[in-house]
């Protein structure tokens, strides 16, 4: 009586253990559209132009340039020299001319 309670569990539990197993994860690569990429930059840009200050919003936006580089390699190392020289500036209205400047590379 034990034995067939035993079998019987064990067969049960070892029909959901495979039943669950799979072909296992898929790895998908997922795409951003570079137009969306360059919406984010180019609002992240602005912000600058418009206050003249560098924030938090540098880290995002070499992240975003990086994210150019698949769609569009040339212009992603045109915006990468300017971000350089964008992290260099310190005041105001040579941060806001950079930005907008950035921004026409768009």
């Amino acid at each position: 009586m034990f034995m067939k309670k035993f079998c019987a569990i064990v067969v049960v539990t070892m029909s959901l253990a495979v039943s669950g197993c799979g072909s296992g994860p898929v790895d998908e690569k997922i795409t951003v559209q570079s137009s969306a990429i360059e919406a984010s930059v180019r609002k992240t840009l602005e912000g600058f132009e418009k206050s003249g200050q560098l924030g938090s919003g540098m880290t995002a936006l070499e992240s975003d340039i990086n994210g150019i580089k698949l769609s569009d390699s040339a212009k992603a190392e045109t915006l990468t020299k300017m971000y350089r020289e964008l992290q260099g500036l310190t005041k105001p209205a040579d941060i806001k001319a950079k930005a907008k400047e950035m921004i026409s590379k768009l």
